[in-house]
């Protein structure tokens, strides 16, 4: 699935990824590919990308002021899946067509 992270119209991340894992205030959501249609707002918190890409990261670095991209794990060298931790103040979140796109 496709998912954007915009800010002010502005894009600020766009990435494929397999799994989404983010905070409402009922709790936590899990996002797969090809889930239904969701609106919904978010949470201050870490948004969890499962991905198959490869990132680097060294240390924890900003996209914006109020975007801070945390750490990646590999967590398994054959398959190359990458969490990617995001950390957000609060935002809205549209889920449609596999593509999510982040307000924050």
């Amino acid at each position: 699935m496709k998912i954007l992270i915009l800010k002010k119209e502005k894009k600020i991340l766009e990435i494929e990824g397999f799994a989404v894992f983010f905070y409402t205030e009922k709790g936590q959501l899990e996002l797969l590919n090809n889930h239904c249609s969701l609106i919904s707002m978010i949470s201050s918190g870490i948004i969890k990308i499962y991905s198959n890409f490869l990132l680097e990261i060294e240390n924890e670095f900003f996209l914006e002021k109020e975007i801070k991209i945390l750490w990646n794990q590999n967590t398994n060298q054959n398959q190359n899946t990458t969490i990617l931790k995001i950390k957000i103040n609060s935002g809205f979140l549209k889920l449609k067509n596999n593509k999510i796109i982040f307000l924050v």
